[in-house]
């Protein structure tokens, strides 16, 4: 069965999130690409370096994924992924590129009335039944984000989102217990998703009571207008205003990227370009926007102190693809996300920063 989540020494909790750090960064440039940030919802919980790797059974990605393919025939759940991970019976997965960029676990069992929701920005994972990283994605820096949920229902409101705003690409399921109107079947399924103009904010609660925002966008609301090249900017567009809060935002950037192109609201959203852990404690631990493929913002003000974690980059070539992000408010660990920031403003001219 679906047990509540636990942290890595046990205890149960609302959340957790891990931060994976790139390779060959700190103090002797030798990390593996399976150290990690560690933080929860417990209140003695600090963002700091776990003293296991992610490739440990014991970890929390460890833990909540062995709950997913270990726990027994009434668990159901849904895997996506924007890159499907190849395995030997399909070695070279076709991926659809009009889908959403998008990847994540939602796992549930109607029998228990519980599920939880892991949002993560790893292409190629998990494959089914595995419960570590692929050697192959160990080079870049990773959020992992998973949340308890109340009840079987949120799971379907969940799913109904993912499905017609994200358009996830679903590449593995097992419904032990849905019926086939349920919005989890039809997702598992690849049903036709019914139209989505508008974005998704729908508000939930863990199994404990705490609150969550989960907000996602169809590609229908952010792609270009016609006669237009540039469509609607996912964090500065949709995040900030939903949120009622100017946002910095951490995420992959390759090719054009919508803070270029808007340099009159950078101070509403702003790009986050280096991470640096020296002011968390972790002196030497420091790596530039190249070497890190996660996606999350933070409030730039505490109040409100609100983080989000993502699976859409802040780039141009987004406003074509669904996506979302998870948000909540964690004084503790938004403190932390702000110290390690570093954002383009404060950043000196280097050869990775070079913009032309």
């Amino acid at each position: 069965m679906i047990a509540p989540l636990s942290n890595q020494n046990g205890e149960a909790v609302e959340w957790w999130l891990s931060y994976k750090l790139p390779v060959k960064i700190g103090p002797q440039k030798n990390t593996t690409g399976f150290e990690f940030l560690y933080a929860d919802s417990s209140p003695a919980s600090q963002l700091s370096l776990s003293p296991i790797q992610l490739d440990h059974s014991q970890s929390a990605l460890g833990l909540t994924l062995d709950q997913v393919f270990s726990g027994g025939p009434e668990c159901g759940y849904v895997l996506w992924n924007d890159e499907i991970p190849p395995t030997q019976a399909n070695p070279n997965p076709q991926n659809n590129g009009s889908l959403g960029h998008s990847k994540g676990v939602l796992a549930f069992s109607k029998k228990n009335d519980c599920g939880f929701y892991l949002l993560h920005s790893t292409p190629r994972f998990p494959v089914v039944g595995e419960k570590t990283l692929p050697d192959y994605e160990r080079q870049f820096g990773q959020t992992y984000l998973c949340v308890s949920l109340k009840d079987y229902d949120t799971a379907n409101q969940i799913a109904a989102i993912l499905h017609c705003q994200n358009e996830a690409q679903v590449y593995a399921s097992h419904l032990p217990e849905s019926s086939s109107d349920e919005p989890l079947c039809k997702f598992a399924n690849k049903e036709a998703p019914s139209p989505a103009p508008q974005p998704a904010n729908l508000r939930f609660l863990t199994s404990q009571g705490s609150p969550f925002h989960l907000i996602a966008k169809n590609k229908s609301w952010s792609e270009p207008p016609r006669g237009s090249n540039v469509g609607r900017d996912f964090w500065k567009d949709l995040i900030g205003p939903t949120l009622n809060c100017d946002i910095d935002v951490e995420s992959w950037r390759r090719g054009t990227v919508f803070g270029d192109l808007d340099q009159q609201n950078a101070a509403i959203t702003e790009d986050i370009v280096d991470i640096d852990l020296g002011k968390i404690g972790l002196t030497g631990y420091s790596w530039p926007f190249e070497k890190d493929h996660a996606k999350w913002g933070i409030a730039t003000v505490q109040p409100p102190g609100v983080i989000v974690i993502s699976d859409i980059n802040r780039q141009l070539s987004q406003d074509k693809r669904g996506g979302g992000g998870l948000a909540f408010q964690s004084p503790t660990l938004w403190q932390a996300l702000d110290q390690i920031q570093v954002k383009e403003k404060n950043v000196e001219s280097s050869p990775h920063h070079d913009q032309s």
